[in-house]
């Protein structure tokens, strides 16, 4: 019989998707039945063998009934029509039935077999595509998020050692290829994570070598040589010692069969690989009034230093969570942890030549996956390119460090398990730690107290912050101040800052008030109360406006704001005055200003706990909400502000760039956002997210969008907002088409554009078909993408929305390219090119020049597209859409393509800046059509072996991307066939 084709996915979460559709598949348990009958699928399993797959060896007296349950509840999932048996029940048990190739594992291993047979054959390009292909079926690691048992468990090892096993299959061909230099950085990446595995370090020795890297190829067969010793006690074996031996002697059948590059860079030195890292600094400024902590600093330092630099200093392990340096200074709040590590780290600058990373992690705030992602934008890595699982992004960050000297000052971590992902994972590199809590939880970390001042640091102190003089005039006063503050900085400076910008008061005056106002100051020896008792004091001091922006700065959902959000929240004009009283106080800084001059404030962590504390108390409900409101309305008028400034183009002289502005407010913003979703701002939270969608889609902030797209619609699920829940999915759908994930993107839209059918949302669903249109017209899809665009034109026409009428013919025009119907698409897009000229929306303008040109080109009207060209590509400039950019390098490389023989020379340079753009920003469907144009115009102009190579990697993308036109071309090309021009009507 046949079966309504259902797609098993468990290379990755669990998941079965039908008709672009996720099918729901229940609870845990009824998931953990699932997956065992689809490792065992068109088998009959017994009743007992799924009891003991779901519970183990302690199943529950009724796990018979509970499993016929489950089997009832996906056979009613799986079998929705009557007469239907795909999940069946007989006297022998149950049987799952499949086809090959519904199920992922089975396309797997069908692509695995595939990729070794033409290894074995000595068809390296066709093998690592075949490897890539099989590869990219993976979302995760084998039945992710599924609770497994001994069996499962086994059959996930094993699905693991196999994804393994062809990575280094796939290493091997791209070696074959000549591929080494390309291979280095993933091979990092595996031996970070497998570090006792000696193929994975033989290969990356093999790649680096061919790289004309000898120093680092040693260097890795050291790395292995320590983890194998100290982790196994054991020498590496004969071919990894055969290969360190050929490496030291320079042999030459270690550079292979391929091909040389046309140009061979000298290589880098031994500690120092080849690449494009630039030295990174992002510590705080050094504390300019710091004291005492010499012995801390002294025996911290020594900790630290790379072993190289630190005689005597034992060895680390690779591939341990603390394979480099890790200290953790630890105490009470306020006892001056992050002024410590921050004159460390600065003192140990010169140990780190490479960088000094720095993260605020906030306590509890942040969770490391978004810590990570911060980190890896901040080395360069394009927002597309970051992983989207912690442990992926853990592993590429570990990476980039390899081999470099780097310090990472990770400042009020939470726990464990907060900071393991963010240490570096190679000798060279170590991690400096700060901590309310003692974090002895961390193998091998050193852990150090840091105590209160001693008389005389704080007395120092004091001295620095208030003035020698003045202290030194009134002795016995300043020996009661100093008996309150208990030795503690955070107090000391507090009350420093207080004398400094009062020179009329006496030093008996402010020690007779703490002792009369509080004469709990004493506990600040104790715990969180010391610090909450001293921030109290300062509170109490504060005038009645001062205190009530104090408590307003606490209703705010993180402790960085603009300045504006005080004025904002205060629902006031002019809020100089208070903000410099809280200045005074030092309970606020200025820790930047914009373009504008405006500054940008931040309250200390436990300072904003204590002030959110007597907001709630002392405030009423209504005011606070009130207040928030405000602030949420202020963001969502900025960013609709930026968005129109960078869709028009452009910056207004007054208003300054408000682009660039929001780019460093991302983090408070989508912080924001988050915060209106979960806190009863539906409305706010889905006119944000509606705000962000084509800033994040410009500005290429990919896990922004995300997490903007998820609140949003976690929001309208919980306040039954249908509308405002399918508007979101089709956001996320947006934000997830973007990065490549077209199939999940699919699904999603389908959802949304259904549900907003059914509520009559004409215009919701026409924008949202216009979406799906654009990412799935080159997919294999046209005919539903050319419907799509026609339906949504249809409907934007009788709204009157010419803007969306523009972008629906867009769509149009570029699904009637797909369908190799180049004539009908100009007269398609030449109407809306007239509209955007009229209408005066550079972006929209620049998207129809650019799919005019490549229709033109498709068409033989050569001039035409020559003259939109140059004009598509500035206007993409100036509204700072780099996608559409590279997309117009690329067209253009293609014109030159066109033109003949004698002009294709010309070609290599815009296609060579697109594939550097398409890199920079992670666009693998650009990156494919820019490898797919740089082959064919190598193999015009004679060179015909880079020009296979190029073709050879446009294939596996184009597989990967799931686009079969171009896979059919790239494959006809790699067998000879490669000509220039341009196959009728087709984009790229």
């Amino acid at each position: 019989m046949e079966f309504p084709r259902v797609e098993f996915k468990v290379l990755g979460p669990l998941e079965a998707v039908s008709g672009g559709r996720v099918l729901p598949l229940g609870g845990p348990k009824q998931r953990t039945l699932l997956a065992a009958l689809l490792l065992n699928v068109n088998t009959t399993v017994s009743g007992d063998r799924l009891c003991d797959a779901v519970w183990g060896a302690t199943p529950p007296a009724s796990a018979q009934a509970n499993v016929r349950s489950y089997a009832a509840a996906l056979r009613r999932v799986l079998n929705p029509d009557a007469g239907e048996d795909r999940l069946s029940l007989g006297h022998g048990g149950y049987q799952l039935r499949a086809r090959p190739d519904e199920v992922d594992l089975h396309r797997f291993e069908e692509l695995v077999e595939r990729g070794r047979s033409a290894l074995a054959g000595g068809a390296h390009p066709a093998a690592a595509g075949h490897f890539r292909e099989a590869l990219d079926l993976w979302r995760g690691g084998a039945f992710e998020g599924v609770a497994h048992h001994d069996a499962l468990h086994i059959e996930v090892a094993r699905l693991d050692e196999a994804r393994l096993a062809v990575f280094e299959d796939y290493a091997e061909a791209r070696l074959a290829l000549g591929d080494s230099r390309e291979m280095v950085g993933p091979l990092r990446e595996q031996v970070a994570r497998y570090p006792l595995r000696e193929s994975l370090w033989g290969k990356l020795m093999t790649a680096q070598y061919r790289c004309h890297r000898p120093g680092d190829a040693l260097q890795s067969y050291a790395l292995a040589r320590t983890a194998l010793r100290d982790e196994l006690g054991l020498e590496p074996g004969a071919e990894l010692r055969r290969l360190h031996r050929a490496v030291l002697g320079g042999d030459p059948a270690l550079l292979g069969t391929a091909p040389a590059p046309a140009t061979i860079p000298a290589p880098a030195p031994p500690d120092r690989p080849a690449g494009a890292w630039r030295p990174v600094s992002q510590l705080p400024s050094d504390p300019a009034d710091f004291v005492g902590r010499d012995e801390v600093l002294t025996r911290a330092a020594a900790l630290l230093r790379p072993a190289a630099t630190a005689p005597g200093a034992p060895p680390p392990v690779p591939g341990s969570p603390c394979a480099v340096p890790v200290v953790i200074l630890t105490g009470l709040p306020g006892v001056g942890k992050t002024t410590l590590a921050t004159r460390l780290a600065h003192l140990l600058r010169k140990s780190f030549p490479d960088g000094q990373l720095f993260l605020h992690l906030g306590g509890a705030r942040r969770a490391p996956g978004a810590v990570l992602a911060d980190l890896l934008l901040g080395l360069g890595v394009a927002g597309a390119s970051i992983p989207e699982s912690t442990v992926d992004r853990a592993a590429l960050f570990r990476s980039l460090l390899s081999g470099r000297k780097v310090v990472v000052l990770l400042d009020d971590a939470q726990d464990e398990a907060q900071i393991r992902p963010l240490l570096p994972g190679t000798p060279g590199c170590a991690a400096l730690v700060t901590s309310r809590a003692r974090l002895a939880g961390l193998a091998a970390a050193h852990l150090i107290d840091v105590a209160p001042f001693d008389a005389g640091e704080s007395e120092a102190l004091l001295r620095r912050i208030a003035g020698g003089r003045r202290l030194a005039a009134e002795p016995e006063a300043t020996e009661r101040v100093l008996a309150g503050c208990a030795g503690l900085p955070l107090a000391l400076r507090v009350i420093g800052a207080r004398l400094a910008s009062r020179p009329h008061w006496r030093v008996g005056r402010l020690a007779d008030r703490l002792a009369d106002e509080q004469g709990r100051l004493a506990e600040l020896t104790v715990g969180d109360l010391a610090v909450r008792t001293c921030v109290a004091t300062s509170y109490r001091s504060l005038t009645p406006d001062a205190a009530r922006a104090f408590r307003a700065i606490g209703t705010l959902p993180a402790p960085e704001f603009p300045g504006w959000a005080l004025a904002a929240l205060l629902d006031s004009g002019d809020t100089d005055d208070t903000i410099d009283v809280l200045l005074d106080a030092n309970l606020v800084q200025v820790v930047g200003v914009d373009d504008q001059g405006q500054p940008r404030y931040r309250m200390h962590d436990l300072l904003h706990v204590y002030a959110t504390e007597r907001a709630l108390a002392e405030e009423p409900r209504p005011w606070r909400r009130a207040a928030l409101a405000r602030v949420l309305t202020g963001w969502l008028c900025r960013v609709r502000a930026a968005g129109d400034q960078l869709v028009r183009g452009g910056t207004d002289d007054r208003a300054g760039d408000l682009v660039g502005r929001l780019e460093g407010e991302r983090t408070s913003l989508v912080t924001a956002v988050e915060f209106a979703a979960g806190s009863g701002y539906g409305t706010h939270a889905a006119d944000l997210a509606a705000a962000l969608e084509d800033i994040c889609h410009l500005r290429n902030w990919w896990d922004e969008w995300d997490r903007v797209a998820r609140a949003a619609l976690d929001c309208a699920r919980a306040d039954g907002d249908l509308v405002a829940a399918a508007v979101a999915q089709g956001s996320l759908a947006r934000a997830l088409a973007a990065r490549g994930r077209v199939d999940d993107a699919l699904t999603r839209f389908t959802t949304a554009i259904d549900q907003l059918d059914e509520l009559g949302e004409a215009h919701h669903a026409a924008r949202l078909r216009i979406h799906r249109s654009f990412a799935i017209a080159d997919r294999g899809m046209a005919g539903l993408a050319h419907d799509d665009a026609a339906a949504a034109a249809a409907v934007m026409g009788r709204l009157g929305d010419e803007h969306g009428r523009v972008l629906a013919l867009r769509s149009l025009g570029f699904a009637l390219l797909c369908q190799q119907r180049a004539a009908e698409a100009i007269a398609t897009l030449e109407p809306a090119l007239e509209t955007a000229e009229r209408l005066g929306r550079p972006l929209a303008l620049a998207d129809v020049l650019q799919a005019l040109a490549v229709a033109e080109i498709g068409h033989g009207r050569l001039g035409r597209a020559a003259r939109r060209l140059p004009r598509a590509l500035t206007l993409f400039r100036t509204v700072r859409h780099r996608p559409g950019e590279a997309y117009a390098l690329l067209t253009l490389g293609r014109l030159y393509n066109e033109l003949g023989p004698d002009r294709a020379s010309r070609a290599l340079g815009p296609l060579g800046e697109a594939a550097e753009i398409f890199a920079e920003l992670g666009e693998h469907r650009g990156a494919a059509f820019a490898s797919y144009w740089l082959g064919r115009t190598h193999t015009a102009l004679g060179d015909a072996d880079r020009g296979r190579r190029h073709l050879t990697e446009a294939l596996a993308g184009f597989r990967s991307l799931r686009m079969p036109f171009w896979a059919d071309r790239a494959e006809r090309e790699t067998g000879g066939s490669a000509r220039v021009g341009t196959p009728p009507g087709r984009p790229s």
